[in-house]
């Protein structure tokens, strides 16, 4: 992935060539093709290049236009590239070059800042206009490529990363309290905050405006509204589906060298695999080549889906390169602190550098995953709300039989309530019910409720300010049930940590990760078809996996455990005992009680629960002795 850095002045200063040299030298890991620069009197643009289209070499960024009004760095690609540049032609605003940069660029000057309703991909970018004295930042819709940027009254300044912010190195730097103590309670409230005070995350879906006044933040697109689709025959649905997947997978397939798929085994990933061969097949695929890769887990454990992905192999009659995991010293993560500024990434994504060593040696830069698959078509209950409003009877009786068994019959009842009938009350009494039943104290990934190891003080200004955001909340007044819960996914403040995480590591490791079943024209099918088709017999998936039944193998269809990596978080924490027992407990920072640390990491020794929170615990600790 690129990377990019700005700083633009508003008070008549020169802008620093040496802070801007800084900020994209700190991401060097990113500039595989080279680092360019660009200053004009107010403004300067970096470029930490990283080609994956074969058009991008056309176009080097920073890329200005003929007359050098508006000036352009951007990390991404687009997934409408043709479709745009024939918008672009019927306006009479020919493209230079085919570049995906250049695309942008020429769509903002047609449109200006209402071009992000035409963009589609994965991108980042920010544009300077000289005429207007104004920069444009904008983010697609779904956050996957990262953009943070500082405003202190006077100047901006825009990086890829938190530490090419912070190595402008001109600017009061101190840690963001609020937000080190939602890592330290694994409970994150936030999307545009970061760990420092004034270094803020452009939000998914939103773009940025700024000029002599200040930053203005707006979102360009929810999923608030749209068409239904509606077919006779569930076959319809099906062949729908598919031919939406894989149309995202080919729009995602652009490059000049052979691309990778992710095959771990599981429904998701190995359908992106699947399609992308039958696309080879097809002579439709964007890139020479789909090769397959997948690493191991630890054998006869619930990390070893190996014999998946080698089905998936035989099954498409193609090798599946296999890697083994990466389990670093936990020094690699110290210093990965004190490089990135940031928290740490996870292991269980850091355990792929084996796997990603391996694809570069096979010649690619580019690598499709099936993230998304979980989250878009996995099981919910908000298929409940449609069931009843369609008249779906049986299906309703059947799938709650089977919650019945599962959960018991009051559990049954009350999704009954919640997801199907209380959706048809009209807007204002449900406002009256949400009234009624008043803030509960519990975020989407848990309750503050026993996070024994926070001090009183930190617990109480969290819970505190989570109250606040709830009722500050307007997600919940959109009125389809099943656009609000996959709006809300989006909007999940722990998966956009999730999705900068991994924009960073695969940086890291010199490729460019790619989502398909993030794309815009995905995620707006899955909102507008019913969401009773995700589910069948208590599973999710039910539309995923007969539209692709033709294209895997019977074990991965009729596969329903799912893999766990846990064993990576593991092999660290069980090394990190000292830390939690006694380094922390000496150190007695106020944030913390000693013996509710205590008990934590207990409960973790005998039954390897609460990870993720030691995990963010060790992250918090370091990030703090280092700032």
């Amino acid at each position: 992935m690129s990377g990019f850095a700005a700083i633009v002045r508003f008070d008549g200063q020169p802008v620093d060539p040496a802070a801007l040299e800084r900020m994209t030298g700190a991401m060097a890991y990113r500039a595989e093709d080279g680092i360019r620069h660009l200053h004009t009197a107010p403004m300067g643009m970096g470029h930490c290049a990283f080609r994956t289209t074969p058009e991008a070499a056309e176009a080097v960024q920073p890329l200005r236009d003929a007359d050098g009004r508006l000036a352009i760095v951007m990390d991404g690609w687009l997934a409408n590239p043709d479709e745009l540049r024939a918008e672009l032609l019927a306006k009479g605003a020919p493209p230079r070059w085919p570049s995906d940069a250049e695309l942008v660029l020429q769509a903002y000057r047609v449109w200006g800042e209402d071009c992000v309703d035409r963009i589609e991909g994965e991108y980042a970018c920010v544009i300077h206009d000289a005429a207007l004295a104004r920069v444009f930042c904008a983010k697609d819709h779904a956050g996957m490529r990262p953009l943070f940027h500082h405003w202190d009254g006077r100047r901006l300044l825009v990086a890829s990363d938190v530490a090419a912010v912070l190595a402008a190195q001109d600017f009061a730097q101190r840690l963001n309290e609020d937000r080190m103590a939602q890592y330290l309670a694994s409970d994150f409230q936030t999307l545009d905050e970061t760990v420092w005070a004034g270094v803020m995350r452009l939000p998914l879906a939103s773009c940025m405006t700024v000029d002599a006044s200040g930053p203005k933040v707006r979102q360009y697109w929810s999923l608030s509204s749209g068409e239904r689709i509606r077919y006779r025959r569930d076959e319809d649905y099906f062949a729908h589906y598919r031919e939406v997947l894989m149309d995202c997978v080919r729009r995602a397939s652009r490059s000049q060298l052979p691309i990778a798929c992710e095959v771990s085994g599981g429904h998701d990933s190995s359908a992106i695999f699947a399609l992308a061969r039958r696309l080879k097949e097809a002579g439709q695929l964007q890139a020479p080549d789909a090769l397959g890769f997948t690493y191991r887990g630890i054998p006869g454990t619930i990390s070893d889906e190996i014999a998946y992905a080698r089905d998936v192999g035989r099954f498409l009659g193609v090798p599946i390169h296999e890697a083994e995991p990466t389990l670093p010293d936990i020094s690699w993560f110290i210093n990965q602190i004190s490089r990135d500024r940031d928290i740490p990434l996870f292991p269980n994504g850091q355990s792929a550098s084996a796997q990603m060593a391996l694809i570069r040696t096979h010649g690619c830069r580019v690598v499709l995953d099936g993230e998304g698959g979980d989250e878009f078509v996995g099981a919910s209950d908000h298929f409940i709300h449609a069931a009843l409003r369609d008249g779906q009877w049986g299906l309703l009786a059947r799938e709650l039989r089977i919650k019945a068994r599962k959960h018991g019959a009051r559990h049954a009842a009350q999704r009954l309530f919640r997801f199907g009938l209380r959706q048809f009350l009209p807007a204002p009494l449900n406002t009256l019910v949400r009234a009624w039943r008043g803030y509960q104290p519990a975020s989407q990934h848990g309750t503050l409720e026993g996070r024994d190891w926070l001090a009183p003080a930190v617990h109480d200004r969290l819970a505190s300010r989570q109250e606040t955001l709830w009722r500050e909340d307007t997600i919940w007044r959109m009125r389809d049930p099943w656009r609000r819960r996959l709006w809300r996914e989006l909007n999940d403040p722990f998966f956009e940590v999730m999705r900068d995480n991994g924009a960073r590591l695969s940086a890291h490791l010199g490729v460019e990760l790619r989502s398909p079943m993030y794309t815009r024209r995905f995620i707006a099918f899955i909102a507008a078809m019913p969401p009773t088709l995700t589910i069948r017999e208590g599973e999710g998936k039910y539309i995923h996996l007969k539209a692709l039944e033709h294209d895997l193998p019977r074990s991965v269809l009729d596969r329903r455990d799912k893999c766990d990596f846990g064993f990576t978080f593991e092999h660290q924490l069980q090394r990190l005992a000292p830390l939690f027992q006694q380094t922390i407990p000496d150190a007695a920072p106020a944030e913390i009680d000693a013996e509710g640390l205590a008990r934590l990491y207990l409960k973790f020794l005998n039954d390897g629960s609460y990870k993720w929170e030691l995990w963010n615990l060790f992250g918090w600790f370091h990030l703090r002795q280092q700032a």
